[in-house]
């Protein structure tokens, strides 16, 4: 495309996405929380449905107070989006036209959007050792003009999580700096202890939290997220109407996963049990791997070598088990992610992979 505004033409490079659903596939790449536990619970849920929730319009705040209560924050901090996509768009659109600086490889989102707003990336790659280290991250935006600085934790792709001490000294150097930290925290939930390392630096105003609903409570489909930012940043966010296309269906089924807390926090419980059972089978199964510690729903796992970290993706493809390969990434040159299943799904993905392996 070469005529138009500038930013349509500008556009022109950022592929379109589409996403597919393939039926008898094991989706194991897009770590949704697919225990048979949680899909009952929904179908529970959906069951509770009134009609008003799809024939008028939602009213929002009875969800504002449930999610307030969730995590321990002033209505007013509050912003509600369908989903974290509109979420990081809405940050880029505000914070337009700047900069990001973020680790890499992250979320595509965040370079998405800034492409089609117009923020320069400043992209930070993790150290030799495939961690990434937040004093990077400062010093990148020491290089430059205020900026928005994202911190995935646990990370998108590995897993790592951030400690305390680290979060501190990063949203004091970004508030020093006259930026802006937002923390994306969509697996937070799978960290044990993982709210109380973020919990107190939310309503500082110089930092926005992103946090979606699809991983922790198992709302995918549902698309809800929340921003949590000090009174006025979220008043201001609130000023583009970005909470206006949730659906009511949505806002009752987030209403009926948070009045559960038991229900989640054991199914957290459940997932890290999981998650360490799946790095034993895949290990035990591909003698030469290592599982990174992970913080999140999946489990990111360094191959021997390229060419098996590809053999180990298209032989579980060809069993129609669609994973995450890594390998070629900034910090991991041969690696694959494998989100947490059930046991009969775990036991599934260990066999496929011991059968490639024995193939080669």
């Amino acid at each position: 495309m070469t005529g138009g505004p500038p930013r349509v033409a500008a556009a022109a490079d950022v592929p379109r996405y589409v996403r597919v659903r393939r039926p008898g596939e094991v989706n194991l790449k897009t770590c949704e929380l697919l225990l048979p536990s949680v899909a009952r619970f929904h179908t529970a849920a959906l069951r509770t449905l009134d009609a008003a929730d799809v024939l008028a319009y939602p009213g929002f705040e009875p969800a504002y107070e449930q999610v307030a209560a969730h995590f321990r924050v002033p209505p007013e901090t509050l912003l509600l989006t369908p989903g974290s996509d509109p979420a990081i768009a809405l940050l880029a659109r505000a914070h337009a036209p700047g900069r990001l600086v973020l680790h890499t490889p992250n979320f595509e989102g965040w370079e998405r959007y800034a492409r089609l707003y117009g923020l320069a990336t400043d992209a930070v790659p993790p150290r030799p050792d495939g961690r990434f280290d937040t004093g990077d991250l400062l010093a990148a935006l020491h290089r430059g003009a205020p900026a928005l600085v994202v911190l995935t934790t646990p990370h998108g792709h590995t897993g790592q999580v951030h400690d305390a001490a680290e979060l501190t000294a990063l949203a004091r150097g970004v508030a020093e700096h006259g930026s802006l930290l937002v923390l994306d925290t969509c697996y937070l939930a799978f960290t044990e202890g993982g709210e109380e390392l973020v919990r107190p630096l939310l309503g500082q105003p110089h930092v926005v939290r992103v946090n979606g609903f699809s991983k922790s409570h198992g709302l995918a489909g549902a698309r809800v997220a929340a921003l949590v930012a000090h009174p006025e940043t979220a008043d201001y966010l609130a000023r583009f109407n970005p909470e206006s296309p949730l659906s009511g269906t949505a806002l009752a089924l987030l209403r009926a996963a948070l009045a559960d807390p038991a229900f989640f926090a054991a199914t957290w419980a459940e997932v890290r049990r999981l998650r360490e059972l799946l790095a034993e089978q895949v290990v035990k199964a591909l003698p030469g791997w290592r599982a990174r510690p992970s913080g999140a729903n999946f489990v990111a796992f360094d191959a021997v070598d390229r060419a098996a970290a590809d053999a180990a993706y298209s032989g579980l493809m060809d069993r129609h088990i669609r994973t995450r390969n890594l390998s070629g990434l900034p910090g991991t040159p041969a690696a694959a992610r494998i989100a947490v299943a059930d046991e009969p799904v775990i036991a599934r993905v260990a066999a496929a992979l011991a059968e490639t392996a024995g193939a080669r």
